[in-house]
């Protein structure tokens, strides 16, 4: 086989092969990194871009497993991915500052590439968070968040490095609640209609339906706070990696100082 082929040619053989292989009872062995490499750069493909993809393999935040009442109150899990111009080290810092100061999570930085952050609970905590929510801030309303984030090569040059980062938000707790919560206000609806229908036939409906479409109402709102949570996350990832900073106390009253000497000129 003298001929070359062009790349759709290899692409179709590559898969077919897998295919193949796939249906032969054969024990897996696995495939070294480095052979996957090799292999790739012998069929023109770039081994830069095997390399990220390798490191990209090995995250382990993923979406969760669809459930059956997902489109009602969310998912269990939010999880967000973004390519961002800055290194690991620039993106876990940048995040964690968020995290500590206007969303008062405690941070825990695991390894070079993961952090771990969850909810404060004492009072000072809280109390912060409620200002914060007033301002348009701290609205993370997770239990924990992880953060990956692995460096990548193909795009990144030394002055604009590249990173991709995933971030997983746990909403397990708030999405049970609504559920809870819900499923209670339908079944006393339900409850209520069947006692009034004992008395009178007619108060059924008029005793049922409000309840019952409260408990829909309050179970919907989990979807609601899943999209402003990942909404959330993505717009924190922005402000990272344009290298903003929470401003505290005295960094709210120099700004608010700075616009009113503008306003006056």
């Amino acid at each position: 086989m003298a001929e070359r082929l062009d790349r759709e040619a290899v692409d179709r053989i590559l898969d077919r092969a897998h295919q193949l292989d796939a249906s032969m009872p054969v024990a897996d062995s696995g495939v070294e990194p480095e052979a996957l490499i090799a292999a790739a750069s012998e069929v023109g493909i770039d081994p830069n871009a095997v390399r990220d993809s390798l490191a990209i393999e090995r995250l382990s935040i993923s979406p969760p497993p669809t459930r059956r009442l997902d489109g009602l109150a969310g998912a269990s899990a939010v999880v967000v991915e973004r390519e961002v111009h800055l290194t690991v080290d620039q993106t876990l810092a940048g995040l964690e500052a968020w995290f500590t100061s206007p969303h008062r999570l405690i941070c825990d930085r695991r390894s070079e590439g993961v952090l771990f952050a969850r909810r404060r609970s004492d009072a000072s905590a809280k109390v912060g968070r409620t200002f914060s929510t007033a301002r348009g801030e701290g609205r993370l309303e997770a239990a924990s968040l992880t953060v990956e984030a692995v460096p990548q090569i193909i795009g990144s040059t030394p002055a604009q490095p590249k990173t991709l980062v995933r971030i997983s938000a746990d909403r397990a707790a708030p999405r049970q609640l609504r559920l809870a919560g819900g499923g209670g206000l339908a079944g006393l609806g339900v409850a209520g209609g069947a006692m009034a229908a004992s008395i009178e036939v007619i108060a059924m409906p008029m005793v049922a339906l409000p309840l019952m479409v409260g408990g829909y109402v309050v179970a919907r709102s989990g979807s609601g706070q899943a999209d402003r949570l990942e909404l959330e996350l993505e717009r924190l990832l922005s402000r990272v990696e344009r290298g903003e900073q929470p401003a505290g106390l005295l960094g709210r009253m120099a700004r608010r100082a700075r616009r009113a000497a503008n306003r006056a000129s």
